[in-house]
């Protein structure tokens, strides 16, 4: 009888383990991929990082230029109407400008909310 007891004893023994070691892959499995998703989450926010500062960049860079160009209109200008034909140029230019940075702008948000979209949710 003491036989059957300590028999019993192993099975449920070598049950718990069984449980405990197929808890802790599921738990590690579910870390791994948790892992992932943010490892991708982060090379995504640092390429969108580069990209903001990028932009920034050259925003400041036509500021710039711009600033040139008005000095330059100022001093080689003397008649009203070239003048403002060449700040209405400029004006357009910096419409496109504006859209072109918009639109660069929404295609990076889009490819983040897709990256978002697409981690695994836990």
């Amino acid at each position: 009888m003491s036989d059957a007891v300590t028999w019993g004893a192993i099975v449920t023994a070598i049950g718990a383990l069984a449980t405990i070691v197929g808890f802790w892959t599921r738990y590690s499995d579910r870390i791994t991929k948790a892992e992932a998703a943010a490892a991708v989450a982060a090379t995504a926010a640092a390429e969108a990082k580069r990209e903001a500062q990028a932009a920034s960049q050259h925003a400041a860079e036509l500021a710039a230029k711009l600033y040139q160009v008005e000095i330059w209109s100022r001093d080689e200008f003397v008649r009203k109407s070239s003048f403002e034909m060449v700040v209405s140029r400029l004006e357009r230019g910096f419409a496109e400008l504006k859209q072109d940075i918009s639109g660069r702008l929404d295609r990076m948000t889009d490819r983040i909310e897709t990256i978002k979209s697409n981690s695994p949710q836990h």
